[in-house]
């Protein structure tokens, strides 16, 4: 009968810790998680030298993603043709991407209503 009380009170125990591991762990990912990040791409049309800094700001903002600073949630490109909302895109594939259309305030203005904490990457 002893041994049996011995074994619940271990179980009790070691089912607390693991409880109380888990919150531990959910509390620390909440608190210390990287934040969220949508980037507003203004892919008008761009001379590529511009372009080279907009893709180095790209390298190092996808960078900072692959080191868990922040968390690239989608990247959305724009101009005044239209829209495309992708997963992040490589640097490389970002740096080799075609710029098209000319610059569209409007629609801009809409993006940046519609996601106001985005960072927006255009051509200086």
């Amino acid at each position: 009968m002893r041994s049996n009380q011995l074994n619940q009170a271990l179980i009790k125990i070691v089912g607390l810790g693991w409880a109380a591991f888990a919150i531990a762990a959910i509390a620390i990912r909440v608190v210390l998680a990287a934040p969220d990040v949508v980037l507003l791409v203004d892919r008008s049309y761009c001379e590529p030298s511009d372009w080279a800094v907009v893709a180095d700001t790209y390298q190092d903002l996808y960078q900072q993603d692959q080191r868990g600073q922040i968390n690239l949630e989608s990247v959305i490109l724009f101009s005044d043709l239209g829209e495309e909302v992708s997963e992040p895109l490589s640097p490389e594939a970002f740096r080799n991407l075609n710029t098209y259309g000319q610059l569209s305030p409007g629609r801009q203005n809409e993006l940046t209503a519609q996601y106001p904490d985005a960072r927006l990457l255009q051509c200086p």
